[in-house]
């Protein structure tokens, strides 16, 4: 089955959004900036609205942890944390006078924060790389997503002549390429990115050996990136280990914790029409009528529970939603939210899996066998 990619038309389209979503850039001195809460600042007299994204890196830049500040948050209440978080940041003002502030031109929400304006690459200067990687490469562009709320412009693009397979299974036959990521925290990433020819499902795969970020377009970063470029060129764009990575994801039971994030993730995109990806309903009902009580499960119980499902169907269920329930099931989603979830399937493929460290049990039942407890006898 051949991919569908853009064409040159929807091509110009896409480019010029992701011209018109480039983030605005304020720089301000650190302390001018206030931190009302989680998802407000203030600057000048304005209250402005941030994105989550927004908001760990301001808090990483003050020199404190996601996780410290959850917990400070359960000792304190979010005035206080507020509070602490400032005298931080004025703290940290004789060392860093100024901030580069990134705001949204659609929604005028701030969707980032970097120490320095140069950090940032604009989003026609992603544009130029991206093309030049896809015309030196012989790639096809899949899908070009834009995300003005976020300030995040991804591009998967493979090449058709980079074909593969993956032994011992039937059906597992791929394209490879790249997802090319630009937005106002990291810069520009790219990532392995592959199309499953059987369905034509598009999935990208953060997997570390071939992710590469590209904080900014200096001499010696371009050409440590295309020297990055060259290598991954001679695999043919495959990701290492992928091969044995979709076997042990096909062997591998998706715990019922994992089955209810998928689902989850569906449910955005799909609605109430998850389960048809997603069998969440299915398994949750296989436990009840076993009188395994799964409602009252807490989040350790549920990724020691096996469902029905294997990692790998897992996330080919989320790619086929993102390839084709835009134009073929009716759903309301474009190329922001298929791209996004095709990041979404990639990073719970590439992630420790619940039960992944499982080994077959010779006693051949859980039940412990009351006669073969050697303590119990012992006095």
């Amino acid at each position: 089955m051949s991919v569908i990619t853009l064409s040159q038309s929807a091509i110009q389209n896409r480019k010029a959004e992701t011209l018109n979503a480039q983030a605005l850039r304020k720089t301000i001195a650190v302390r001018e900036l206030e931190i009302i809460n989680d998802t407000t600042v203030s600057y000048n007299g304005h209250r402005l609205e941030m994105t989550k994204d927004a908001f760990k890196q301001l808090i990483s830049m003050v020199g404190m942890s996601q996780t410290f500040a959850k917990k400070f948050e359960k000792l304190f209440d979010a005035e206080v944390k507020a509070k602490f978080i400032n005298q931080m940041k004025n703290a940290m003002a004789s060392q860093m006078n100024e901030i580069t502030m990134i705001v949204s031109p659609t929604t005028k929400r701030v969707v980032g924060f970097t120490k320095r304006a140069t950090d940032l690459v604009s989003n026609e200067r992603f544009i130029g790389l991206a093309e030049q990687i896809i015309d030196q490469h012989g790639f096809e562009v899949s899908n070009w997503g834009v995300d003005p709320n976020k300030g995040l412009v991804t591009i998967n693009a493979f090449n058709p002549k980079a074909e593969f397979s993956v032994a011992g299974l039937n059906d597992e036959v791929f394209n490879a390429g790249l997802t090319l990521r630009n937005s106002p925290g990291k810069g520009i990433e790219v990532m392995p990115y592959v199309n499953r020819l059987w369905c034509t499902n598009g999935l990208t795969t953060p997997l570390a050996a071939e992710s590469y970020q590209l904080a900014d377009l200096t001499q010696p970063s371009m050409e440590k990136f295309f020297q990055h470029m060259s290598e991954l060129r001679k695999r043919g764009f495959q990701p290492e280990g992928f091969q044995n990575l979709i076997k042990r994801a096909n062997e591998t039971s998706a715990s019922m914790h994992e089955l209810k994030r998928a689902h989850t993730v569906a449910k955005r995109y799909v609605g109430d029409a998850a389960d048809n990806w997603v069998p969440l309903n299915e398994n949750m009902s296989a436990y009840r009528t076993g009188g395994i009580e799964i409602d009252n499960f807490d989040s350790d119980q549920l990724k020691n529970a096996r469902s029905n499902q294997s990692i790998w169907s897992l996330t080919n269920g989320l790619t086929h939603i993102a390839t084709h329930a835009p134009e073929r099931l009716a759903f309301d989603m474009g190329d922001r939210e298929s791209t996004q979830l095709m990041v979404d399937a990639g990073s719970m493929l590439g992630k420790k899996w619940d039960l992944g460290a499982q080994v077959p049990n010779p006693w051949k039942t859980n039940e412990i066998d009351q006669k073969a407890q050697v303590g119990l006898w012992l006095n």
